[in-house]
């Protein structure tokens, strides 16, 4: 009598709801090649013309006033997109969404409040991400505060 195999197990994948860390990154580094690129882009060719027009020199107030054009630029684009239907391109491009705890994309002042912890976590060498690695849903310090989280899009 020849004994017969066990069967193979049966492996079923469980989709986690909530993004990790690097799905989180990819589309974050993602939204920054956009952001800083187009500004990149306007700084440039306002420089250019600048230059064609004379040399003209920013003073300190000028270069406060840019600095704070900027920042209030990458802000907003973030802002806009997470107000709007709760997806930047680059979280778009990794099929996540950011949303309140009853499923819906953030109002603009919990996404003003995210975008700036945001920059806080970002600035403390990344150190607000580390509970993502913890969290049960994935969340990061700016998350936590703002009472979002980020999960996969069902695609509706």
């Amino acid at each position: 009598m020849v004994a017969q195999a066990p069967p193979a197990p049966v492996v079923t994948l469980v989709r986690v709801p909530y993004a990790g860390v690097a799905t989180r990154a990819v589309g974050l580094a993602i939204d920054t090649v956009l952001v800083q690129g187009g500004l990149l882009i306007v700084a440039g060719v306002l420089a250019l013309i600048g230059l064609l027009v004379g040399g003209i020199e920013l003073g300190t107030v000028a270069k406060v006033i840019a600095g704070a054009v900027w920042l209030l630029a990458t802000g907003g684009y973030f802002v806009t997109f997470w107000t709007g239907d709760g997806q930047t391109p680059g979280m778009r491009a990794m099929h996540v969404r950011v949303t309140t705890a009853s499923g819906t994309p953030p109002g603009i002042a919990r996404s003003v409040l995210r975008v700036v912890l945001l920059g806080l976590c970002i600035v403390t060498l990344f150190l607000g991400f580390l509970p993502v690695l913890f969290d049960d849903r994935r969340r990061g310090v700016h998350d936590m505060l703002a009472r979002t989280v980020v999960a996969y899009d069902d695609g509706s």
